[in-house]
């Protein structure tokens, strides 16, 4: 069985980050709580290990029962100006992903009356980057574009980890419906070598193993656009039981960006010894 993990899978370098200040402000403060203000990342195996470590997760609505000399640490996904203000009583840490931030901060800088967030609607970034605007429109899918047209100038964003296959066809209508919006592509650059890695069949393998968190965006997104017929979707090592690889050959593993290294490399090693006779 030949069993490959795609080049560029696992954390990213907005991730890498967030974890970096996690454990550092955990070390410096072995006497204290650490409270997060939402998941760290959307990965439970690394949301169990801090929680392990006495790391609290909390939602805003939590922060009136906080002291002021609380240590607060906001999530890699973003925050919005207005959770900001509520956090600078506290001792905040922002771990927000640099790359999420700078979009951030120009989206708030736009001068535009029109302005489209192409993002999953419910998600901690697109939450994030629109809750200061509420002029700002948040589309989803090609649906939400369904008979809407402007010949105003507007301009056009996305979320950091979307789908890059729906992007382009939703930016694609943009275009037509709406000939004076600027289109902005603001996908991570991590994201979007991941996803481009992804984008054409490799002869070498049979099937493809999406190993990432069912709540995270970046792994969806992953096998939403898988284009191998035989795609899997597992969580870690202890799912490879149900992959079904009979008369298969070559496998190639692509983790998301919140999807630790170390599990790429288990899951991979369990691949090999649950079928070894393919």
């Amino acid at each position: 069985m030949r069993v490959n993990v795609l080049k560029n899978s696992g954390f990213c370098g907005g991730v890498t980050r967030a974890l970096y200040l996690l454990d550092k402000a955990i070390r410096e403060n072995s006497d204290k709580t650490i409270y997060l203000l939402h998941e760290i990342v959307h990965n439970d195996i690394v949301n169990d290990k801090y929680n392990k470590l006495g790391v609290k997760v909390i939602e805003e609505k939590d922060l009136d029962g906080l002291s002021s000399s609380s240590i607060v640490l906001s999530s890699a996904h973003g925050i919005s100006n207005l959770t900001r203000e509520k956090l600078n009583r506290f001792n905040h840490i922002d771990a927000t992903c640099p790359f999420v931030r700078n979009n951030q901060k120009i989206i708030q800088a736009s001068k535009a009356s029109e302005i489209i967030f192409i993002g999953k609607k419910n998600h901690r970034e697109t939450i994030a980057m629109t809750e200061d605007n509420k002029n700002i429109w948040v589309i989803e899918n090609e649906n939400d574009l369904k008979n809407y047209k402007s010949h105003n100038e507007g301009e056009v964003y996305n979320q950091t980890t979307f789908n890059v296959n729906k992007l382009n066809k939703i930016h694609e209508i943009l275009e037509v419906n709406c000939p004076k919006y600027e289109i902005f592509n603001t996908m991570c650059e991590s994201t979007r070598s991941l996803q481009n890695s992804l984008k054409s069949v490799d002869p070498r393998y049979n099937v493809c193993v999406i190993v990432g968190d069912k709540k995270s965006s970046n792994a969806n997104s992953l096998f939403e656009m898988s284009p191998y017929i035989r795609t899997e979707f597992i969580e870690n090592e202890k799912d490879v039981d149900k992959l079904k690889l009979c008369k298969v050959d070559s496998v190639l593993v692509v983790g998301s960006a919140s999807t630790p290294k170390d599990v790429l490399e288990k899951v991979k090693n369990s691949i090999k010894e649950r079928f070894p006779e393919n």
